[in-house]
C-alpha cells in the first residue's frame, strides 16, 4: 500500500477535540472541492503539537496527516521551512495530487499566523 492509501485509512493526526487547541489555520481549493484545517498549539518545551481536520480526496488527508506528523515536536522556526515539495516527494504525489500539498501546507501557515509566532 502507498503512503497516500495508509494516512488515508490511518491517519494518526486527526483532531479530536477542537477546543483543545489554541490556534488554527484554513486553507481550501474550491475547484478541488477540498478544505483542511490544521490546530497547533506550543507544548511546555516550546515545541509543536498538531492536529488536522479535512474534507477531500485521500491525497488531500495524507497531505494532512503528514503535515502534523512533520511539525509535532519541532520549534516554530522549523515548521516554518517546510515546504510544498518536501511534502510532494515525502508523499509521492503526481502532478495532478499536488495541490493537495499546497492546500495543508496553506493550512498551516495560517495556523501559526493565528498562533501568533
Amino acid at each position: 500500500m502507498d503512503e497516500v492509501t495508509t494516512r488515508f485509512l490511518q491517519p494518526a493526526y486527526a483532531v479530536g477535540n477542537v477546543d483543545d487547541w489554541p490556534a488554527s489555520g484554513f486553507g481550501e481549493t474550491p475547484g478541488a472541492d477540498a478544505r483542511c484545517r490544521i490546530f497547533l498549539a506550543i507544548a511546555d518545551d516550546e515545541r509543536l503539537r498538531a492536529a488536522f481536520g479535512a474534507f477531500g480526496p485521500p491525497p488531500v488527508i495524507a497531505a494532512a496527516d503528514w503535515t502534523c506528523q512533520r511539525v509535532t515536536g519541532e520549534t516554530i522556526e522549523n515548521a516554518r521551512s517546510l515546504s510544498v515539495r518536501e511534502l510532494e516527494r515525502a508523499l509521492a504525489l503526481s502532478p495532478t495530487q499536488r495541490y493537495a500539498g499546497a492546500l495543508a501546507i496553506d493550512a498551516l501557515a495560517n495556523a501559526m499566523i493565528n498562533l501568533g509566532r
